[in-house]
């Protein structure tokens, strides 16, 4: 990594920062000698140094600011390459070559993954702030759960047998088969379409059922066909066509 020679331009700018004070020209020697580490210096604080003392109006102005420019990028790209040694290896002998549109977005990627990284490891070292890991580990202490054996042999007898049959006195008895009910609907639907409610006006709640399972086997025969005008409204039955 090289600076190209400054001139005298900015012979006259000095810069005060804590790890540094003095010439700005001293500056870029010390690091370029690495007795200075690029970590320490401030760069933002350096910019703003600089754009502190500018002079505009000056003869020389544009010439300082180019020689600025020019030596400050360079440090900025030192930084980042020493920040992210392993995407300077990438890059190595292609310093000329533009980078393109994915490999910039690469790069501010690797950037904001370090960072983030750094961030949270903060976070983490103020939160645990006093407390050290001790390389001491803890001894298992004996348990003071206790479990009757009389319990567990419940316990797995209820797990491992049958299942209670669910009660069903609430229902009555069937009195009328499938065959027969499916008769009935076959005579009903003779002298025309008829409702399923009107169909089971006077039969309980049982004998519906077993209706309506007549209903659904004489449609998949074809011998008649279920409409419903709307969801949860009506059921007709009518005869097949």
């Amino acid at each position: 990594m090289t600076f190209e020679p400054l001139g005298r331009s900015l012979s006259d700018f000095t810069v005060e920062l804590d790890v540094y004070s003095g010439p700005y020209e001293w500056l870029l020697a010390l690091i370029l000698k690495d007795e200075l580490e690029i970590f320490e210096v401030p760069l933002r604080e350096l910019v703003e140094s600089y754009l502190l003392v500018r002079r505009p109006g000056a003869a020389n102005g544009l010439e300082r600011d180019t020689d600025f420019a020019g030596s400050a990028a360079a440090l900025i790209l030192l930084k980042s390459r020493t920040l992210s040694p392993a995407i300077d290896a990438d890059t190595e002998g292609i310093e000329d070559e533009p980078l393109s549109a994915e490999e910039l977005a690469e790069r501010l990627t690797e950037y904001l993954k370090i960072r983030r990284v750094a961030e949270h490891l903060k976070d983490r070292l103020a939160l645990n702030a006093g407390h050290y890991v001790s390389a001491h580990t803890i001894a298992p202490r004996q348990g003071s759960l206790r479990i009757s054996p009389d319990r567990v042999s419940l316990a797995a007898r209820q797990a491992f047998s049958r299942l209670i049959e669910p009660p069903v006195r609430h229902l009555g008895p069937i009195t009328v088969t499938l065959q027969q009910l499916a008769g009935i609907i076959r005579t009903a639907i003779a002298g025309g379409p008829i409702s399923y409610e009107s169909l089971t006006s006077d039969m309980d709640r049982m004998n519906r059922a077993v209706a309506f399972a007549a209903a659904l086997s004489l449609a998949q025969e074809g011998s008649l066909t279920l409409t419903q005008a709307e969801p949860l409204g009506p059921l007709t039955l009518e005869p097949s066509r």
